[in-house]
């Protein structure tokens, strides 16, 4: 496995993402160079999208943990996947990547009059 965490006033690509995630001691990495550098060719070299997908990607592990209590000790990583969540919220604002426009057709008459074609409301029908 290997880890990279430079520091400096040009930091590289991995040494940014790995700052954005928390990912900066070697001791208790999530994630080897190999990850964070094929995570960024996939994402065009976009440090953002490579945050959130990396995000994305350590919400999916605690996912598949169980939760476990033994006597005294309990470890419950539902606590630890709202803050994955609440870091991937603030990191999707900071990159602008937060919002996604849905757009649907929304029709101008009642469905249920099976009209084919919009009506005409330009003309005045109302008499006077």
């Amino acid at each position: 496995m290997t880890f990279t965490y430079t520091v400096s006033d040009t930091p590289s690509d991995l040494t940014k993402v790995r700052y954005y995630i928390g990912d900066t001691d070697s001791a208790t990495a999530m994630f080897t160079d190999e990850e964070v550098s094929m995570v960024l060719s996939i994402e065009s070299d976009d440090v953002g999208a490579a945050v959130i997908s990396l995000i994305e990607t350590a919400m999916a592990k605690l996912a598949k943990e169980p939760d476990l209590q033994a006597d005294w000790l309990k470890v419950d990583w539902r606590r630890s996947a709202d803050n994955w969540a609440t870091l991937l919220g603030k990191m999707k604002e900071r990159f602008g990547l937060g919002w996604q426009l849905n757009i649907s057709a929304l029709d101008t008459w009642r469905p249920d009059t099976l009209l084919t074609e919009a009506p005409d409301y330009t003309s005045d029908t109302t008499s006077e």
